[in-house]
């Protein structure tokens, strides 16, 4: 049974025809070719991933993508499909919020892997944060290799601190509704988080930056509070996980 969801978003026949004999030879997937259709199947059921064409009529990538970030209930990773193939053009998709971005036309070796890398990606694998993902043991004992435990352990120690210090920011710029200065701060948690394995507080740290970027302020505001529940949940699990003591 194919365990992952894709929902392809795509206005052209053929190339979507395309997409869904690649896409259907590793995983279930729902095809649309229009905006409108894709917010509603991605207000309606959760995917693993949605595969957006950036140009299409009435209502382009861009704006869809941004719809469903603050009107789904789901976590949605969107990967940019573009004829744009300049790195510039890059940049600004994952500026935006998106996953990733391929251009097309694609290679079909290269499509299926790029699509499979962000499908069995532990850090974007589920919103629902259990312990399982409050930290990835696999990131511990790769540092294990080349530090003591009390290393290791006053890494995490910093990991926590600089969180604190940007929710200052963090909650500062989001009373006065700097959007900018919110993306920034929430780019930077994005980051260490990711880098340290403290996957529970990326997953949310994604979801908070891409609420950010399209100024959802009620959705953000109720992330951002489970943001900082998590990072609570991260430091009782650091003090009394067997692993990092000697």
């Amino acid at each position: 049974m194919k365990s992952k969801k894709v929902l392809i978003v795509e206005n052209n026949d053929l190339t979507r025809a395309l997409f869904e004999n690649l896409i259907g030879q590793l995983y279930s997937f729902e095809s649309v070719k229009n905006g409108v259709d894709a917010v509603h199947r991605a207000s309606k059921e959760k995917f693993d991933l949605i595969l957006m064409d950036i140009q299409m009529p009435d209502m382009d990538g861009i704006v869809t993508a941004k719809i469903i970030w603050k009107q789904s209930t789901y976590h949605s990773r969107i990967i940019a499909l573009s004829t744009y193939s300049a790195e510039s053009a890059k940049s600004c998709f994952l500026e935006i919020g998106f996953e990733d971005f391929i251009a097309k036309p694609i290679r079909p070796k290269e499509f299926l892997e790029a699509i499979s890398a962000k499908l069995t990606s532990k850090t974007g694998e589920t919103q629902d944060l259990d312990g399982n993902l409050t930290l990835d043991k696999q990131v511990y004992q790769q540092l294990q290799k080349y530090n003591s435990k009390a290393t290791i352990k006053s890494l995490y120690a910093n990991l926590l601190q600089e969180f604190d210090q940007l929710m200052v920011q963090i909650d500062t710029a989001f009373k006065a509704k700097d959007h900018q200065t919110l993306i920034g701060n929430l780019h930077t948690i994005k980051g260490n988080s990711g880098t340290m394995g403290a996957n529970a507080i990326y997953v949310l740290s994604t979801d908070a930056d891409k609420l950010a970027r399209v100024q959802d302020w009620d959705s953000l505001e109720i992330t951002l509070i489970k943001l900082k529940k998590e990072r609570k949940i991260l430091e009782k699990y650091i003090i009394e996980e067997t692993t990092f003591n000697p």
